[in-house]
């Protein structure tokens, strides 16, 4: 293991300015960059490496180095230290420009390497002067309220006459209007969220809370006195990025307590190892009693540092950092995220965080670090990275390689649960065949075989249909063991919306009895049986554990019988289980409450707060999806996304344990467009829309084809168009196909192929996990969202209507938040003529 400590070997790391730097580029500059900087973090001393101090930049500490005749790379030299810091690659007078006013240093408080902006002293007091003088006053959090999207989209109109495309009144104002213009448009531009005054949350703060979040002493005094959105953006706009962050969650209205709670768990958190492949040891860096506080050896392991530095171990470590420069997930995590990731943990541990928040990063990350603690100690077990969806394992392993070594790849399974199941039951002899609800298979063999059940016991109510019976055996009898009748009349039916007397029930149970029966007629199992197998042959005899570990990604989406697995899977004792899941993203039907399945996550359990995907519109808005619960899906998400209220209770989501967990609580720090929402008289007014809105987006097959980074459109590859069912992907495929010049690749089984051109094309149910810059969701209509059949099947059964409902918005959230940059929302409506 390398040393780092060693003073006469000088250490490398990169910041993420410079990777951000390095894509704005040419293709041809970023190639020279990416020689020069492989040549230096091999020997920065080399005869070939000419460092010249900045002469008149505000630090010291800040060199240029030459990457050919135009570019220049931007260095941070501490000498006491002998640390370089890759800190800006760009043209000759651009990087000289952007260096003329940098500083970086370790923030004494938070104890992060620290890269911001220096002000002159004139232009602080020319500010403290100015505010003196300022009567702007200090607005309270309400009358700060960030503006409805209708308001910053359009108005809501009043009754007017018929013609093509138009709203009809308040009855129909949630029915956006086509644009009649067939000009191809850019998404509109958002007016600025944050305006106006600053809320009384802000101006609570004090000199020491400012610091406390790692504002450099020279910002205090202006920092503490900023009195609108503007000021506090323009002066932000120069802190380092970590202390704006917090800044902002207060000046968003967050108590400053939560956001210290922010700071409190990961303050004074060092990393063990360093590195993209973390196989550098930094136990000899951390701080001895005389440690010089400004030493960057040693803030360089802090998880305040990594959140924007790296150490580069050496050549394929940086090659494999800049192999891929766009996903810097892989190399800098937040302090919250690393420590999650890196936290010993006595026992199952739960993470929650909305979409966006970085959940599967860290699982990922989690994952990594677990197997290379296995290889590390000779242990020959592995670690089981699990999660719902086949196509989600596919892609989860493809990202899995990029921060894995090979060895490290090898010791972690990549594999959804109902596959290993499978594999389980196979290896030990099982012959029969396991039928899946819904799938195109055997879906419908199994609705056959109830409806056979039904029909032999003579059971005739309305209320007791097949879908009744599926989530009755799957909510109530599966999950709580009822093993026979008098279990069973004795059972608790909370949240069931069909009641039953004693008579019914004994119908029910004699229709499960049947049911069972003639499934181990056809040798065949549903997939809650065949996982109640699995856990009987896992805990009889002394059956040795393959797995020591068990990562569990988009765990809202298991069962109960799922988690006995993954319970039976591993034996209990430190870091056995580690589950990230948000309820809001549950499209699978499934509630489970962890204790009651053996997984006891008492005082370990948390949830992230920082989005980092998606803006702060996008997130706005998808949140604002359950502020309604009613039975008009299509026509309550137009209306809340466009902001217009809505009377019926909010939908609410539980934490994986039985309690509940509060929604829309999570923040972004980027902004862009508001979501768009348009709804046409019809299919076809619908899809040409959405072909000029993508054209808007990427220009002719010339643009498409031409360098964004050179100031060219949007890469196709970077939108995707987003519907219910593979029948609707069908129907779009062919009309994005026929009439756009770049190509459709439709998303299946495998992981996406990025080197592939064209158009995305997904269901809701396959953009799960994947992000792209723009998503257009289409065909969002009464009888699509939710489909006529699932409804019909349901009948009367109020739980089962209700949840349709949620796990309908579920899908829809989860589609618009796969966008980075841009949304629109479309559908076809009866208000529209």
């Amino acid at each position: 293991m390398a040393d780092i400590r060693t003073m006469n070997k000088p250490v490398v790391a990169l910041g993420s300015d410079l990777m951000c730097s390095l894509l704005e580029l040419p293709k041809k500059a970023q190639k020279h960059a990416t020689t020069f900087l492989t040549k230096f973090q091999a020997n920065p001393r080399s005869s070939g490496i000419n460092l010249e101090r900045i002469a008149n930049a505000a630090d010291e500490k800040l060199y240029s180095a030459r990457i050919d005749q135009r570019y220049r790379a931007i260095i941070a030299f501490q000498k006491s230290s002998n640390v370089y810091v890759l800190l800006y690659v760009g043209d000759h007078d651009d990087a000289y420009k952007w260096a003329e006013t940098k500083r970086i240093s370790v923030n004494p408080n938070t104890r992060a390497i620290q890269l911001y902006d220096m002000a002159p002293q004139e232009e602080i007091d020319a500010a403290m002067h100015e505010d003196s003088q300022n009567k702007v006053g200090w607005g309270s959090v309400a009358a700060n309220a960030p503006q409805s999207d209708s308001a910053a989209s359009e108005s809501v109109p009043q009754p007017t006459e018929d013609h093509a495309g138009t709203n009809h009144g308040i009855a129909s104002a949630i029915a956006t209007s086509a644009v009649t213009d067939k000009t191809p448009q850019m998404p509109q531009q958002a007016p600025e969220p944050h305006t106006g005054p600053l809320p009384d949350t802000y101006r609570a703060l004090t000199d020491n809370d400012m610091r406390r979040f790692g504002v450099p002493d020279m910002y205090v005094p202006v920092m503490c006195t900023r009195k609108t959105w503007e000021a506090f953006e323009r002066w932000g706009a120069r802190l380092p990025k970590d202390a704006f962050t917090y800044l902002t969650f207060v000046a968003e209205g967050l108590p400053k307590s939560e956001v210290f709670g922010l700071l409190d768990e990961t303050e004074g958190k060092t990393s063990d190892r360093l590195g993209l492949e973390q196989q550098m040891s930094a136990s000899s860096i951390e701080s001895g009693e005389e440690a010089d506080p400004e030493d960057f050896r040693a803030a360089l392991s802090s998880y305040a540092s990594q959140q924007s530095f790296v150490v580069v171990q050496g050549e394929a470590d940086l090659k494999r950092i800049l192999d891929a420069p766009l996903e810097q997930w892989r190399v800098f995590l937040h302090p919250s995220q690393r420590l999650y990731v890196e936290h010993d943990y006595h026992g199952p541990f739960r993470l929650l965080g909305g979409a966006g928040t970085g959940k599967t990063v860290v699982a990922m990350h989690r994952a990594k670090r677990l197997a290379a603690r296995l290889l590390r100690s000779g242990s020959r077990q592995k670690v089981l990275f699990t999660t719902y969806s086949r196509n989600l394992a596919t892609d989860i392993a493809s990202n899995l390689k990029l921060i894995c070594t090979p060895d490290e790849f090898n010791t972690i399974d990549v594999v959804n649960l109902d596959k290993l199941v499978k594999d389980l039951l196979t290896g030990h002899g099982y012959s029969g065949e396991i039928w899946y609800d819904g799938s195109p298979d055997h879906g419908n063999d199994l609705d056959a075989v109830w409806r056979k059940a039904i029909t032999s016991i003579g059971v005739n109510d309305s209320k007791l249909t097949v879908s009744f019976f599926k989530s009755e055996l799957s909510q109530v009898i599966v999950p709580q063991q009822v093993r026979n009748a008098a279990d069973y009349m004795r059972v608790l039916r909370k949240g069931r919306g069909t009641k039953l007397n004693r008579a019914q029930k004994l119908a029910v149970w004699k229709v499960v009895e049947t049911y069972r029966r003639i499934m181990q007629a056809n040798d065949a199992y549903d997939v809650d049986t065949a996982m109640q197998n699995v856990v009987s042959l896992l805990t009889q005899g002394d059956m040795p554990r393959k797995y020591a570990h068990v990562v569990v990604d988009e765990g809202q989406d298991f069962s109960t019988p799922a988690y006995r697995v993954i319970r039976a899977l591993v034996d209990e004792g430190d870091d056995d289980i580690f589950i990230v899941g948000d309820a809001q993203q549950r499209i699978y039907g499934h509630i489970a409450v962890l204790s009651k399945c053996g997984i006891r996550i008492q005082g370990r359990a948390r949830k992230l707060r920082i989005n980092y995907r998606t803006t702060e519109q996008i997130r706005s808005a998808a949140d604002s999806i359950f502020r309604s619960s009613g039975a008009d899906v299509a026509d309550s998400v137009f209306a809340a996304v466009r902001g217009i209220g809505d009377a019926s209770p909010a939908t609410t989501f539980d934490d994986l344990d039985g309690g509940e967990s509060p929604t829309g609580d999570s923040r972004s720090l980027m902004s862009g467009p508001v979501p768009e929402t348009r709804r046409f008289a019809s299919q076809s007014d619908e899809m040409d829309a959405v072909r000029e809105w993508i054209y808007g987006l990427c220009g002719t097959a010339e643009d498409a084809a031409s360098d964004e980074s050179d100031g060219g459109r949007v890469d196709p590859r970077n939108v995707c168009v987003v519907a219910r069912s593979r029948y609707c992907i069908d129907q779009w495929y062919k009309t994005l196909d026929d009439g756009l010049p770049y190509g459709v690749y439709r998303l299946g089984r495998d992981a996406e192929n990025r080197q592939r051109q064209g158009i995305r094309i997904a269901t809701m149910h396959r953009v799960k996990g994947l992000e792209f810059d723009y998503v257009v969701v289409v065909d969002v209509n009464d009888g699509v969202c939710p489909p006529k059949p699932a409804l019909q099947s349901a009948g009367a059964d109020s739980a089962a209507l209700n949840e349709i409902y949620r796990e309908e918005r579920s899908l829809i959230y989860v589609a618009m938040t796969r966008a980075k940059k841009g949304v629109l929302l479309t559908g076809v409506s009866a208000h529209v003529r």
